[in-house]
């Protein structure tokens, strides 16, 4: 972490400084190792990717040098080693594929930790002395650049040692050799600059690209190895191109050492960017004004409407009312626009999972491949950032109890190489978020004898499918018999479903066994502004998130009959047991009295019980900003927060699923 020798603005500003160009860049480096992981698969030469991914660790390690975060610098430098090793020519192979994957993942958290404001993750060490044992045991093969080749001098003089090698492998190839020498305008050196590279890069391999000193003006040589040699018309005529092939039987002066790491002075100039980086902290104050300015407009409103009903034929008064209708409808547009400012693609956390997939699949054994759709479906960024654990532990569910290994889906006359879809689409104020397997399903028969096991079902009680996959999220359950680094300890599918509960989501299986699984997670857009059912019970009203709502009945009375344990309502999909909204918060004093028999119920799963809540009455649908409670209601279960409903008065917003988790079996009658 960056020293106090600055004061603490200063440190501030170097924290966030840094925040916003290391996301920058280990975006990018999510993208480049996705790439390799392609080409690996493909068997394809890696040593492009390779040296993309370089450059931006390089990128990196100098940030974190200049910022004041050692770290991070030194983890990046020792990661610079294991690829300049790549670079020149040792082969990649899984473990160090692997290696390249976790290090990204342990730069991923520090960042995380600086980005809070927490503690210099503990793990960076660990990792650094992987990557020093990977370097150790990496052997480079011996080349040098082959005598023969009439290349300039001066070109020759800055070659570095991976740029030799690369000039070697293309004069093994019997690749044509060129250089282009180009001169450029000094208030377009970007834009020309970048279009030479993307040109030469059309034309072939660009090997080194070197500024020439002593010219008048700018100008730079690129040595490009291709097919063909290079022409004039290759490059824009503005360039003033001037071609010279490179003789192939000549002999090359003597090379003088290299002076140095030159590729770390030769990055790609990166264009303006049209997008400005701002802290989320600063945009949920923004939020928070807003909403506060919005109850005191609805005060506003209802004291001038108290006025118009004291003074109906003033027409001052009447003329403030749609004035001040204006005024509110520009503040809920400036709310939504807040909050859409906060939305961010699924694609960050989707290539997350394309990397694990090709970790888990090789560390379990399994040929599997991720296909996403919908990457582009936008999510807040806090919500997304708390889905992310739940999304990955689903990914590698599928991959370690879903996706066979190869003999086994050859037998069942599978392709060898499984499918792990994941699919994101905006449905109304939420995103719904599928992640499929077309692996082995799950086992009616393996969850019941995990439920025996455990005691939890007796070997006479019959179980159904859905109930054997409701039964997987209990905790601690497992149908893994052995444990390994991934699986079998029982930890994951309860807290995915505590998890999303707290994000106001869902999470839902189906499954057909011998054909595959789909998990469903459903979790609000933004946690900001979230749709609700506004609800009456007993004179008060309550706000519920939709999510957790399964189904909304009007209670007839004709299906009610009362039983022992409680009034239950005959549903077309099974009885349904029924308690009151005042009896699931009377622990927290917010119900007194006889309560009447409700007429309308909120069907809700939490903990394997569906049950009705009764409430008297719907009062509509709203959009609402969920606030925090204070000190006196906040620890009670089920109280998620407070909303105000834009008539100046504040109601609870519910948790549904953490009231009937908490509640007795029994419960009196509704």
């Amino acid at each position: 972490m960056p020293d106090d020798r600055g004061g603490r603005p200063e440190q501030e500003r170097s924290r966030s400084d840094f925040v916003s160009e290391a996301e920058e860049i280990l975006e990018a480096l999510s993208d480049r190792m996705r790439e390799l992981e392609r080409v690996f698969a493909a068997g394809r030469s890696h040593t492009e990717t390779i040296n993309t991914i370089f450059r931006e660790v390089h990128s990196l390690k100098g940030l974190a040098s200049l910022l004041g975060f050692p770290d991070i610098a030194s983890m990046t430098h020792e990661l610079e080693d294991l690829l300049s090793r790549l670079r020149l020519g040792a082969p990649l192979e899984g473990p160090v594929l692997d290696l390249l994957h976790l290090s990204l993942d342990a730069l991923l958290d520090a960042l995380r930790r600086v980005r809070t404001g927490g503690a210099p993750a503990g793990g960076l060490e660990g990792i650094r002395g992987r990557l020093r044992e990977a370097v150790a045991s990496i052997e480079v093969p011996e080349i040098s650049v082959p005598p023969g080749l009439d290349l300039p001098p001066h070109l020759l003089a800055t070659l570095t040692e991976f740029e030799e090698r690369r000039l070697a492998e293309s004069h093994r190839q019997g690749l044509r050799l060129s250089v282009a020498r180009l001169r450029f305008e000094p208030d377009r050196l970007e834009s020309q600059l970048q279009e030479a590279g993307r040109r030469a890069a059309e034309a072939g391999e660009v090997i080194a690209r070197v500024p020439v000193a002593g010219e008048a003006g700018i100008v730079f040589e690129f040595l490009v190895a291709g097919t063909r040699p290079l022409r004039e018309d290759d490059f824009p005529a503005e360039l003033a191109p001037q071609i010279r092939p490179i003789a192939m039987g000549s002999p090359a002066p003597a090379p003088p050492a290299p002076a140095g790491p030159a590729e770390e002075d030769r990055e790609d100039l990166a264009g303006l960017s049209g997008s400005l980086r701002v802290p989320v902290a600063r945009l949920d104050e923004v939020l928070a004004q807003v909403g506060d300015l919005s109850i005191e407009v609805s005060a506003l409103e209802q004291g001038l409407r108290e006025v118009r009903e004291s003074h109906p034929e003033d027409r001052r008064v009447r003329a403030l009312a749609p004035r001040t209708q204006g005024i509110l409808k520009r503040l809920r547009a400036l709310q939504r626009s807040t909050i859409e400012v906060r939305l961010v693609p699924l694609q960050q956390v989707f290539r997350r999972a394309e990397r694990l997939v090709a970790r888990t699949a090789r560390a379990s054994g399994r040929e599997a491949a991720l296909h996403a759709l919908g990457a582009d479906t936008e999510i807040d960024k806090g919500v997304m950032d708390a889905l992310a654990p739940s999304l990955m532990h689903l990914v590698t569910n599928a991959l370690v109890h879903g996706i066979e290994p190869p003999g086994e889906r050859e037998s069942a006359g599978k392709p060898r190489q499984g499918r792990v879809v994941l699919s994101a689409f905006r449905r109304g104020a939420t995103v719904v978020i599928d992640v499929i397997d077309d692996g082995r399903g799950i086992s009616v028969a393996a969850v019941r004898a995990a439920a025996e096991a455990r005691g939890l079902l007796h070997p006479s009680d019959p179980i159904t499918l859905e109930q054997a996959c409701e039964l997987i999220f209990l905790p601690g359950f497992s149908t893994e018999t052995r444990v390994n680094e991934v699986s079998g300890r029982g930890v994951g599918m309860d807290v995915v479903r505590r998890s999303l509960r707290r994000l106001k989501g869902t999470v839902t299986v189906r499954s057909l066994e011998g054909k595959g699984t789909t998990f469903t997670m459903t979790v609000p857009i933004s946690l900001a502004l979230v749709p609700a059912l506004i609800v009456q019970a007993q004179g008060r009203r309550y706000a519920i998130p939709l999510g957790s709502i399964r189904e909304n009945v009007r209670l007839l009375a004709s299906r009610r009959r009362t039983e022992p344990g409680g009034d239950v309502y005959d549903h077309p999909d099974g009885p349904l047991r029924l308690v009151r909204l005042e009896s699931l918060l009377e622990g927290a004093g917010f119900a007194r009295g006889e309560a009447p028999r409700g007429r309308f119920a909120l069907v809700t799963l939490a903990g394997g019980r569906r049950l009705g809540i009764v409430v008297d009455g719907f009062l509509g649908r709203q959009d609402v900003v969920v606030k925090p409670v204070g000190r006196w209601v906040r620890d009670v279960t089920g109280v998620a927060g407070a909303t105000d409903l834009g008539d100046a008065s504040a109601v609870l917003v519910l948790d549904p699923e953490a009231l009937v988790a908490a509640a007795p079996e029994e419960r009196p009658h509704a």
